[in-house]
């Protein structure tokens, strides 16, 4: 067994579960990282996407509305900033929690 660690940050964002865009790709039936059911989004709809630490651009989901994963990237680039390779991928979790 091999341990690494990684880095990683929690983005709560309504507004992106509310988009009807993401929702399409939430339900597109693809596997995700998250405790969504197919249906409708509700607070129990996280997903976690893994980002290229360079910051390329690349990821597991960068299929997702390319705005929504522009966000991420920049997100990461504010808070965690690009890391040399070799890294582990950062992990982004979205959650749908009303503050």
């Amino acid at each position: 067994m091999s341990t690494e660690i990684c880095r990683g940050i929690v983005v709560n964002a309504p507004d992106v579960f509310a988009d009807p865009a993401f929702q399409k790709w939430l339900n597109n039936g693809a596997p995700k990282f998250s405790w969504h059911r197919a249906g409708p989004v509700s607070e129990w709809s996280d997903v976690v996407v893994l980002v290229d630490p360079s910051l390329n651009g690349e990821g597991s989901d960068s299929d997702m509305p390319a705005d929504i994963w522009d966000r991420i990237i920049a997100e990461c680039r504010t808070t965690l900033g690009a890391a040399s390779s070799p890294s582990p991928p950062y992990m982004v979790r979205l959650t749908n929690l009303s503050v």
